[in-house]
C-alpha cells in the first residue's frame, strides 16, 4: 500500500473542510428560514388580535346604536345605518357558506347590494379601532318580516310575524316568590333577538368576522 504523501493529505482535508462548510451553510440557511416563518406566524397572529379587537369594538358601536334608537324606528329598514329589520336568512354573511356564489353575499366594500342578500356593510370608525384597520357591520333583526314585532302581522298585513324572542321575569310585586306563594303572578317581558355581523380588514390580507347578538 502506497503510503499517503503531505499534499495528498493537505487535499483530503481541503475536500473534508469542503464538505464540513456546505453543511453549515445548510444548516444556517434552514436556521434563517425557520426563523424566517416562526417571525410570519407571530406577526400574522398579532394582526389577528388586533382584527379581533377591532371588531369587539365595532359590535359595541352597534349595540350602542341600537340602544339608542326609538323602538318604532326598528320596525322598519335603516340601511343607512346598517340596519335591517329582518334575519335575511339567505344571506351568506361571511361568503364562506357558499363559496361559489356571489351574489348571495353581503356587500362588504359599498359597491351595492347582491341580488340574493340585500345587505350592505355600514363603514365606521369605533373607538378602539385599530390603525390601518377598517370595519363594516350590518345588524339583522331576528324577525321574518318588518313591522311590530308585537303585532299578529307584518308591516305587509298578510305575513304572520315570527321573531326569535327571549322572556325575562321579575319578581316585582308578585306573591310567588321566595316563600310566598299568592295570586299575583310573576311578571314577565319579552324582547327580541338582534344579531351584529361585523367585518374587519387590515394588513396582510387579514379579514376577521366578528358575531354577537344583544336583545332588545
Amino acid at each position: 500500500m502506497t503510503p499517503l504523501t503531505r499534499r495528498d493529505e493537505a487535499g483530503i482535508s481541503l475536500i473534508v473542510v469542503l464538505i464540513a462548510l456546505v453543511i453549515i451553510s445548510f444548516a444556517a440557511l434552514s436556521l434563517l428560514r425557520s426563523t424566517d416563518t416562526a417571525t410570519l406566524i407571530a406577526g400574522n397572529l398579532g394582526f389577528k388580535k388586533a382584527a379581533l379587537g377591532s371588531g369587539d369594538a365595532s359590535n359595541e358601536a352597534a349595540a350602542t346604536w341600537l340602544g339608542a334608537a326609538v323602538a318604532a324606528d326598528l320596525f322598519a329598514d335603516a340601511a343607512g345605518s346598517g340596519y335591517y329589520a329582518t334575519s335575511r336568512d339567505g344571506c351568506d354573511l361571511t361568503g364562506t357558506r357558499t363559496s361559489t356564489v356571489a351574489n348571495d353575499d353581503v356587500d362588504w366594500t359599498g359597491s351595492g347590494a347582491k341580488a340574493n342578500c340585500g345587505l350592505i356593510g355600514l363603514a365606521v370608525t369605533p373607538v378602539g379601532l385599530e390603525a390601518g384597520y377598517t370595519a363594516r357591520y350590518v345588524i339583522t333583526r331576528m324577525c321574518n318580516v318588518a313591522g311590530d314585532p308585537n303585532a299578529l302581522y307584518g308591516s305587509d298585513g298578510v305575513t304572520p310575524m315570527i321573531c326569535s324572542r327571549v322572556i325575562g321575569t321579575s319578581s316585582e310585586g308578585s306573591t310567588k316568590s321566595g316563600g310566598l306563594y299568592g295570586n299575583t303572578p310573576l311578571a314577565g317581558s319579552t324582547q327580541i333577538y338582534y344579531r351584529i355581523t361585523t367585518q374587519i380588514t387590515g394588513p396582510r390580507n387579514t379579514v376577521r368576522f366578528v358575531q354577537s347578538f344583544v336583545v332588545l
